[in-house]
């Protein structure tokens, strides 16, 4: 992947919206995500962005978390999970 600065400003961008995570996962992840994006950067047509390819940042950070839909109304109050359920002991 040649580092354009629009390509690592994107790459950034993606990676700040996965600081909510424990460092160690976020390393792994971002290790991954890094890989990914180097590959997608191979196959840009001339003109074609990371974000034209591969939605927002925010976008591409809840793919990388594997968001569903579902938890869209969560996104904002919860970094990564729906809010806990109460556990009821005996």
């Amino acid at each position: 992947m040649t580092h354009t600065p629009t390509d690592a400003d994107y790459r950034d961008a993606v990676e700040r919206h996965l600081d909510v995570l424990l460092q160690e996962i976020r390393l792994d992840l971002a290790a991954g995500l890094r890989a990914h994006l180097a590959d997608v950067a191979a196959g840009l047509r001339p003109g074609e962005t990371l974000e034209h390819r591969l939605g927002s940042p925010e976008a591409c950070a809840a793919a990388v978390l594997g968001f569903s839909s579902a938890l869209e109304t969560f996104a904002h109050d919860h970094a990564t999970a729906p809010p806990p359920r109460p556990v009821f002991t005996a």
